[in-house]
């Protein structure tokens, strides 16, 4: 799953899949404002096949909150 969601956020936000930690976050890239996130969202949904939360979404604002919240909705297993 990991791998996956690197390889999303990259593509979505267009940077380098290389560039992708952990501790990458949204107040850290102007590329990933309110409307990216959203797209961001809307592909991690389709990807996963599950439907997050407002709380979710909200709570979604690192490269490892993204990996914890798919995971706590089962999309790692």
């Amino acid at each position: 799953m990991n791998e996956r969601v690197e390889l999303l956020v990259a593509e979505v936000l267009q940077i380098p899949a290389a560039s992708i930690t952990d501790d990458l976050a949204m107040k850290d890239l102007d590329a990933w404002d309110s409307l990216k996130h959203m797209e961001l969202i809307v592909s991690l949904e389709e990807t996963f096949g599950l439907q997050l939360t407002f709380d979710d979404i909200v709570a979604m604002q690192s490269i490892r909150d993204i990996k914890r919240v798919l995971s706590e909705r089962g999309a790692g297993n």
